[in-house]
Order: structure tokens, then sequence, then C-alpha cells
């Protein structure tokens, strides 16, 4: 199997960001995987809704994606996307504005909880800070130490 290029990450490839806080923050422990999918997914509209200029008059951006669109892009059906934006209601993350008579519903994507934060580290641990560690000159002995041989 081929390799990834530099060339085709800077071309072609396009990732959805999926927040960290729903990983490890307490508040979303007992979410359901596919929930946090579908949250990253709806998030990644926004960028149509500007383009849009889908804003309401309070200055909140909303979004329109319809359950089959949802339900594709996840791979399941229209029940199991009706039960996770459910969760996501439930969750804080996701309201549902009703429009009227055939108008499809906003979609206003709620900013995650920041409860429990002081327990996740403020600076990720990065290659950074290993490429800089000298291990050679530790102080720390280990296996390849010549005192600790017989």
């Amino acid at each position: 199997m081929p390799r990834i290029s530099r060339q085709q990450v800077d071309t072609s490839e396009r990732f959805y960001m999926m927040p960290k806080g729903l990983f490890e923050n307490d508040v979303y422990h007992d979410m359901k995987p596919e929930s946090k999918l579908a949250y990253a997914i709806l998030k990644d509209r926004f960028k149509l809704s500007l383009e849009n200029n889908w804003v309401d008059k309070q200055g909140n951006v909303y979004l329109y994606y319809p359950n089959i669109k949802l339900g594709e892009k996840l791979g399941v059906g229209k029940d199991k996307v009706i039960r996770i934006k459910k969760e996501l209601q439930k969750f804080g993350l996701l309201e549902e504005e009703r429009q009227g008579f055939n108008k499809p519903n906003r979609l206003y994507i709620c900013n995650l909880e920041l409860k429990n934060v002081d327990q996740i580290p403020a600076k990720p641990s990065g290659d950074k800070e290993v490429l800089n560690c000298d291990f050679r000159y530790s102080q720390f002995e280990n296996s390849r130490s010549l005192k600790l041989r017989p």
C-alpha cells in the first residue's frame, strides 16, 4: 500500500476536527462515539453557513443539515440520526429550532462545557520536548547503563 506524500496532505486530504473536550471532559464521558462524530461533522458545516451568511438576529450561526445526509455520512439510518441528535441535545451541544411547515429546522451548535478542565494539562506534550531531551546523559540509570551490568 503506498504511503501518504506531503503533496497529498497539502492538496487532497481533508479532516473533521474533533474537539478533545469530548474525550477529556467527564461531562461527555457517557456520550456515544457516533454522537461525538456527528458533532464534529455538524461543526464542520459552519464554513458553509458563514459563506451563506446564515446568522440570526442575535449573531448566532445556524446551519441546515438534513437527517438523510447526516445518516449517509455516519452510515446509519434515519431513526439512529434522530437518536444521535437527541443525545447531542441532552448533553447541551445541539439546539434545533422549527421554522414552520415545509421548512427545514435550524440547527444551532453549542459550545462544549469547560467543566473539570483544570485536570487537563494546559500544554500538550509534543515531539519537540522529546527532541530537546538528551537521554544519553540522563541522570537516571536504565538497562543500558554500565553500572547495572554484573
